[in-house]
């Protein structure tokens, strides 16, 4: 595939998507965050991407494509982000590209999926790491990837307080930290984060209400 090297590049350095606020760990050596509320939304996130990822693969089962495969021969990005989120979008990756709103993805997946509600970072502002989610297509991969805090086995890090997970469907990009959707949701300890109890229970559910759901993009 022409660009899956590239597509390697900028997932791994995806600081290149993002203008954050990431000078508190730096300045202080401390994550300028509140750790509990990180725990929190990490364990969203990563119920995000098996939620999202189901999402795509079902599209797929029902189109016999992927959400925006073949539209052009350069990689498609969308950073799903709310409206809110996306004054911190920041540059895209620095070769050339193609990118789709966050809105024509969630309407995109809606037109055949129904009236499904698609997650997003519940993380207002950035800290430290990006805080929306990465979609892209390029030929008939795909790659989708969520920004975590916490460092978990089954993930990679990028920086202090920033580590990535990623789900593909290309086996020849398996790394550390990417992985096939069905592998990754085999793996015990992706199962166990998924049921690690939360610091605030009830807490998040109510944040994206609040945020407004579908609407916030």
């Amino acid at each position: 595939m022409k660009y899956i090297s590239q597509v390697v590049l900028s997932l791994v350095l995806s600081g290149f998507l993002f203008t954050g606020c990431g000078s508190a760990a730096k300045q202080t050596g401390f994550s300028g965050t509140s750790e509990a509320l990180q725990h929190d939304l990490d364990l969203v996130r990563l119920q995000d991407l098996k939620t999202l990822s189901g999402y795509i693969e079902k599209y797929r089962e029902e189109e016999g494509r992927y959400p925006f495969q073949g539209e052009t021969g350069l990689p498609h990005y969308v950073r799903i982000a709310t409206r809110e989120q996306q004054k911190y979008l920041g540059q895209g990756p620095p070769y050339e590209h193609k990118t789709s709103p966050s809105k024509r993805f969630v309407l995109e997946l809606q037109k055949v999926l129904g009236n499904i509600e698609v997650p997003f970072d519940l993380q207002r502002v950035p800290v430290n790491k990006p805080n929306f989610y990465i979609y892209l297509i390029t030929d008939d991969a795909y790659f989708l990837a969520v920004h975590l805090h916490n460092d978990y086995s089954f993930g990679t890090t990028v920086s202090r307080n920033y580590n990535k997970v990623e789900v593909t469907n290309n086996e020849q990009a398996v790394r550390p930290g990417v992985w096939l959707r069905s592998e990754l949701l085999s793996h015990p300890e992706y199962n166990a984060a998924l049921q690690a109890q939360a610091y605030k229970p009830g807490y998040t559910a109510q944040l994206r209400e609040k945020l407004g759901g579908n609407s916030a993009f």
